[in-house]
């Protein structure tokens, strides 16, 4: 360290000079590539980011809406007397959730599955299954699809 603090006093002025330029130049030069060039980018991602998130937000919280209407409405007494099965009607027509496959597992569950559903459909499938069998939600597994308001679910109902 010695000999290079005696080798620089030995240098003329002026390329002393020159030398603290061209570091100061190269210092600056590597901040900017190694800092700000990077923490730049980052910046310009997130805000091209940033409204698909807010729409993402949006949808999660009209979801959680529609979860809480479903959740307040009441369940409807079990109707009796028919030989045949009373969740039946829950599978008729696909019970109203086109490309969805409906199936009455026993006297007390249902299981609603489809690759490529309405998300509403769905959602109107669950609420007229608890309002005319008195059933809530056993298991779901919702996925959102790319196209909106489609999903692959999975959900089983079952009488309380």
């Amino acid at each position: 360290m010695k000999n290079l603090v005696h080798a620089w006093h030995l240098r003329p002025a002026h390329e002393r000079r020159t030398l603290s330029i061209v570091g100061a130049v190269v210092v600056l030069v590597l901040i900017v590539a190694f800092a700000w060039l990077p923490i730049e980018r980052s910046r310009a991602r997130m805000a091209a980011e940033l409204p698909r998130l807010r729409a993402s937000i949006d949808a999660l919280e009209r979801d959680a809406n529609d979860v809480r209407r479903l959740r307040a409405i009441p369940a409807a007494g079990v109707q009796s007397g028919s030989r045949t099965s009373p969740l039946a009607s829950l599978a008729t027509n696909g019970g109203g959730v086109s490309g969805a496959q409906i199936t009455v597992l026993d006297e007390r569950r249902a299981r609603l599955a489809g690759d490529d559903v309405s998300f509403s459909s769905v959602m109107e499938w669950i609420r007229n299954a608890q309002a005319s069998h008195g059933m809530r939600v056993e298991s779901a597994r919702l996925q959102a699809l790319p196209a909106p308001g489609r999903v692959r679910a999975e959900i089983v109902l079952a009488r309380t």
